[in-house]
């Protein structure tokens, strides 16, 4: 037992030591019970950070998937605004070719004479209903033979100018053909270019919508990540705070230990005193025995008569 081998002092240093270790053990508890607390708080963080990565996955993927179509979409617009803008020129030139009418050319198909003066040249059915009341004339009155050759003459003229409207007629029949080819086109190249611009209004309100929806989800998607920040934030502060309680719990083992070591110490060095004691006290002993048992061989020597003293 201690109190047989101790000094009262060692006595009282072991007394505080056993304190000391007493108090170091329980804080040397409540510290690792404080450590476990925060590893599980930081357990549940992961966890929690885990999932929210889970559940983020999916609307990530969506961004991805929009950002996609919003760039086809892009892609496409760009396509229909370069076919437009190739398109307006031709129905630039279309536009001034349908109104660019040349007149068809006059030139030998002068204008009819009526009485001494001169009109607009007659249409083909003009002069025909004049030729055909002519030969009418002709053929049911009788006319003086000066009033007859007049007459035939007037035919002749008309047949020619007959010949010249129809010619003036056929060239202003193919003007006009051209011409309505032309409108045609044009007709044909606008209806062409509104409806790109439709196309390009239906494809740039899709595009906006894509861009809503993608902005939305990236606000999700940033919520989702704020909160994970947030949660490593948290498991850093927690780190440091679980850093910290190793410090302390290291403190307190060294404590403890340098406490055993020095109670060890007293204890060893008591023990070696009272080996050395115990010795010396053994060998003294030893020698007072032999020198009794010296005497007594002596004096029995000499009642014996054997011993002789030498001078």
């Amino acid at each position: 037992m201690p109190g047989r081998y101790l000094t009262e002092e060692d006595e009282r240093a072991e007394a505080e030591s056993r304190e000391r270790l007493r108090h170091a053990q329980s804080r040397l508890w409540d510290l690792r019970d404080r450590r476990g607390m925060i590893l599980q708080q930081i357990r549940q963080l992961s966890d929690e950070q885990h999932e929210l990565h889970e559940r983020m996955a999916p609307d990530r993927d969506r961004v991805e998937d929009a950002h996609l179509e919003y760039r086809d979409l892009g892609h496409r617009l760009s396509e229909l605004r370069a076919r437009r803008e190739k398109l307006r020129g031709q129905l630039d030139a279309a536009l001034a070719a349908a109104r660019s009418r040349p007149a068809p050319s006059d030139r030998g198909h002068g204008p009819a004479e009526r009485g001494g003066r001169r009109g607009a040249p007659l249409r083909p059915d003009q002069i025909r209903r004049e030729m055909a009341a002519l030969e009418l004339a002709q053929q049911t009155q009788a006319l003086k033979l000066p009033e007859e050759n007049a007459l035939i003459d007037r035919l002749r003229a008309l047949r020619k100018e007959l010949e010249a409207a129809e010619k003036l007629e056929g060239e202003r029949a193919q003007v006009e053909a051209a011409h309505q080819e032309k409108e045609k086109e044009f007709r044909t190249l606008r209806a062409e270019f509104e409806a790109l611009g439709e196309e390009m209004r239906k494809v740039r309100a899709e595009r906006d919508a894509r861009m809503s929806s993608m902005k939305a989800k990236l606000v999700e998607v940033g919520q989702e990540i704020s909160q994970i920040r947030e949660k490593a934030q948290a498991r850093g502060e927690l780190f440091k705070r679980a850093d910290e309680v190793n410090r302390q719990i290291a403190e307190v083992d060294r404590e403890i230990r340098d406490t055993l070591v020095a109670s060890r110490a007293r204890r060893s060095e008591a023990r070696i005193t009272i080996q050395e004691y115990s010795h010396r006290g053994r060998e003294s002993q030893s020698s007072v025995v032999a020198a009794q048992t010296a005497d007594e061989q002596f004096e029995q020597l000499m009642k014996n008569g054997k011993v002789t003293l030498r001078g």
